[in-house]
């Protein structure tokens, strides 16, 4: 395959470019767990407590530093603003798993601004 193996040529440029503008006419939002700005909208979490975006890994760290895991435990994305601690009876098969937990993030009933307005940006056709 051309272009060293990679699809679409230089994605992580691509992913940048389109990323530097996610609130225009606005300072870019700093996550309130690292401190860092956010520039991945599209896959921030808001925090129930407050509109502010999140970056997707802080929340999975601070999940993980606040919930005690077994050695066959993952903290798991599930939908909706909602994560989980799942727990997979045999590694080598990811296709059997119950979910222990399920910790709200997000308020799923809640309307997002900032992700509102950065969906509108995006085209997918």
């Amino acid at each position: 395959m051309a272009g060293g193996g990679k699809r679409g040529g230089n994605w992580k440029r691509n992913r940048k470019k389109h990323s530097k503008n996610a609130f225009p006419g606005k300072e870019m939002p700093k996550c309130p767990y690292c401190g860092q700005n956010v520039r991945d909208v599209l896959t921030a979490i808001a925090v129930e407590s407050s509109d502010v975006p999140v970056h997707f890994d802080c929340v999975i760290k601070k999940i993980a530093e606040t919930e005690e895991l077994d050695a066959k435990d993952k903290i798991c994305y599930l939908g909706k603003g909602s994560f989980g601690i799942v727990h997979f009876k045999n590694p080598s098969d990811p296709a059997k798993f119950t979910i222990k937990k399920r910790i709200q993030i997000e308020d799923e009933k809640k309307e997002i601004s900032w992700r509102k307005a950065s969906v509108k940006r995006v085209s997918f056709k």
